[in-house]
């Protein structure tokens, strides 16, 4: 391609790197109502230094006149994790900076501060007490109701190790002065980690720093076999409550990953351990009321695909019995309003879900198009949907009946939305649907340039299905808000990863870049996807490589239909991981109908990928044959799973194939890309393979630049 339209790629590129997105907000100042602070925290690609810049931002805003202002965003880069007092009287910091010693090390300090100065920081490394503090999924950063403690999760101290012969000098041979918890001949011992993005993260523990003390302890308790985190504070501050992970016989990869047997658990001070749910379950993101009387947390049967539908539970802290609020939905149910529910398929709660009088909490979930927010009252078990006029809706606090959320679309950058529950609360008993006044507290960048896309959703039918609960799918069209000549406009076929996740309409930089650039983009949620019934998940086991493959080309055949600015013979595949999958069975088998693919990390061989994989059960579920930890897996199931892999399609006909591999993927080893790599260049394909020192995501910022522009290059050299 010319060096000026590589130029232009690079500026469109670098103009919607501009947009940040938000990652948290928190409602401040409790006590007014009317008028309160807002403080938000984002990230930003930042190209120069090659890496997210995060800040925050503080909104004022009155509530009366629907009117907010911003202050000048702070930098957040080195903080991990950030907590305000109950009584809003302290803040607390976990930050992260380069160890001046050893510059491929970092530090970790733990910062309390008042309103005017910063009152204690505690050094974690010097104190010794455990490894690094968690920041993801499996972590916390909690005040005690007392203010007195921070309770956190952190990475076990394991023994110092060294080798059986090591060269001491005289003087401490004579004197004894040797490290007594020097252990000898462990330097090399192997501690499963949980795989995918969570590479190291062990064996957690319970931190808890006494800030009247200034000591910081381990909490014990926790029985040997499991693994806590998400660790949050009982009522009384007598103990903590959170989820354990069972880690024996072996840990299964986590990330992305909701199957994991796990158990809602109860820790007191003493040490007293006990389950609050129950067993053969997975369960995730618990939440106490304000009054301290309910205790919520998400949940789901163990084992099975790798993501699935939710039930919500509410257990009695007084009495430990525990019901269901919310139960799995297996196609759709009918909510409050009349209004279509297809289930909980949601990662997790916000911190604060809870309204005022603890009756009630919001969550946001997907629903086939887009992420929407509910209302869930926990007296009725009714649900009712927080409507927004386009795009996705996910709430990010609650507090004193007001809830502030993300918004954004294809064509709309995220922006914050301050509502107030009082109509829906009003109405929460009757059948009719409330609105929320919805306004908008954050600042916007001007953005023109997505004024020039459109979308549309799609209604997808197998005319061929005989089971009428599962014949259908959805998807969506994004492309230029102006009218080419008929056949003008190249179309990128994009189904999504997974299988058991969905593509929503929310701000994409990726879509927005192909928009721009001239094509035309088809989101395919296939059946398996999430966000439509637990029917439409399970329909897709055993049938991976034929279903999916079958409605991404029933979809691609409605959108030339339904577009004729797209033509036949433009078409294009863009997809990861199982997405990959997907593109590298569809230029496999009709490798004619494509002019290009790029596929990222995608599974190519479904049985190599059971002894490779940190998710060795995944291969089995889709599949469809029974997994066995042990690892006796039949040589029929193995039959099948090869039987379902796109590397029986590679053939000299296949269209150019770019590959994207990450070298640091525990998800889908770079393998799989590579050998399928190697079959191509056997059968005279074109192709070529970007290898990245990068994890399954490919997120890193120069990475992701160089892969979109890579892959952007390849469409328009084959087109």
């Amino acid at each position: 391609m010319p060096a000026p339209q590589v130029e232009k790629i690079v500026e469109i590129y670098r103009a919607l790197a501009k947009f940040p997105s938000p990652t948290s907000a928190r409602i401040l100042n409790k006590n007014n109502q009317s008028q309160f602070s807002v403080v938000s925290s984002w990230t930003q690609r930042n190209l120069e230094y090659g890496k997210m810049t995060k800040f925050q931002v503080f909104h004022h805003v009155d509530v009366c006149t629907k009117k907010s202002s911003s202050a000048l965003p702070t930098d957040s880069s080195n903080v991990l994790s950030f907590s305000v007092s109950p009584t809003e009287e302290n803040s607390a910091v976990l930050r992260e900076l380069p160890d001046n010693s050893n510059s491929t090390k970092k530090q970790q300090f733990l910062e309390v501060w008042e309103k005017t100065h910063l009152l204690k920081n505690y050094d974690l490394g010097a104190l010794d007490v455990h490894g690094d503090v968690y920041s993801d999924e499996l972590g916390s950063f909690e005040w005690s109701p007392c203010e007195e403690k921070l309770l956190y999760v952190a990475e076990k101290k394991y023994p110092k190790s060294e080798p059986f012969y090591k060269p001491k000098s005289q003087e401490k041979k004579n004197n004894g002065n040797e490290d007594s918890k020097v252990t000898k001949g462990n330097e090399y011992l192997f501690r499963q980690d949980w795989g995918e993005q969570l590479l190291g993260k062990c064996e957690s523990v319970i931190g808890i720093c006494n800030l009247k003390t200034d000591i910081i302890s381990i909490l014990d308790g926790i029985p040997e076999n499991f693994v806590p985190g998400q660790v949050i504070w009982t009522p009384d501050g007598n103990g903590v409550v959170g989820v354990v992970w069972n880690v024996v016989p072996r840990k299964l990869g986590l990330i992305f990953c909701t199957n994991r047997e796990s158990y809602i658990f109860h820790l007191t001070v003493n040490g007293d351990f006990s389950l609050l749910s129950a067993k053969g379950k997975a369960v995730r993101s618990p939440r106490f009321s304000p009054n301290g009387e309910k205790l919520v947390w998400l949940e789901r049967d163990a084992g099975g695909p790798h993501h699935s539908a939710h039930r919500l539970m509410c257990l009695s802290w007084a009495t430990k019995e525990s019901r269901i609020v919310v139960d799995t939905v297996s196609k759709e149910i009918q909510i409050q309003g009349g209004e279509s529910f297809y289930g909980l398929f949601n990662l997790s709660l916000p911190k604060r879900c809870w309204t005022a009088n603890s009756n009630g909490i919001v969550l946001s979930t997907p629903q086939k198009y887009a992420v929407n927010s509910f209302l869930v009252n926990l007296d009725t078990n009714s649900v009712t949907a927080l409507k927004i006029d386009e795009g996705s809706l996910t709430a990010l606090d609650v507090w004193n009946d007001v809830v502030i959320c993300s918004n954004s679309s294809f064509n709309k950058p995220p922006v914050l939305l301050l509502g107030k529950l009082q109509n829906i609360l009003k109405n929460i008993d009757k059948e009719e649907s409330a609105s929320v006044n919805w306004f908008q507290i954050s600042e916007s960048r001007p953005n023109f340039i997505l004024k020039e896309i459109a979308y549309h959703y799609l209604t997808i039918v197998d005319k061929e299905e005989q089971n009428t609960s599962c014949n259908t799918f959805s998807a969506m069209y994004i492309g230029p808000n102006t009218s080419p000549r008929p056949g003008d406009l190249p179309l990128i076929v994009l189904p999504h990863g997974g299988p058991h996740s969905s593509n929503c309409n929310m701000f994409l930089m990726n879509i927005a870049l192909f928009n721009l650039l001239g094509f035309g983009v088809l989101l395919i949620n296939y059946r398996g996807s999430i966000g439509a019934g637990q029917d439409n998940v399970n329909f897709l086991l055993g049938n991976i490589g034929v279903t999916d493959v079958k409605d991404v080309r029933l979809a691609t055949k409605e959108v030339l239909e339904k577009f004729p600015v797209h033509s036949a013979d433009k078409v294009l595949l863009y997809g990861g991981s199982h997405g990959g999958f997907l593109v590298t069975h569809l230029s496999g088998q009709f490798p004619t109908d494509y002019k290009a693919v790029v596929a990222i990390n995608p599974v190519i061989d479904v049985a190599a990928m059971f002894y490779i994989s940190d998710i060795p059960d995944w291969s089995c579920v889709e599949a469809n044959v029974p997994y066995n930890i042990t690892g006796n897996i039949p040589i029929e199931a193995f039959e099948k799973m090869k039987k379902c892999s796109p590397l029986n399609f590679c053939s000299p006909s296949s269209p150019p194939t770019l590959l994207l591999i990450g070298k640091k993927d525990a998800r889908v080893p770079g393998s799989q890309g590579m050998d399928f790599y190697y079959s191509l260049k056997a059968n005279h394909v074109k192709t070529k393979l970007l290898l990245y020192d990068d994890n399954h995501s490919l997120s890193q910022v120069p990475v992701e630049m160089d892969e979109l522009i890579n892959a952007i290059l390849w469409f328009f050299e084959h087109l």
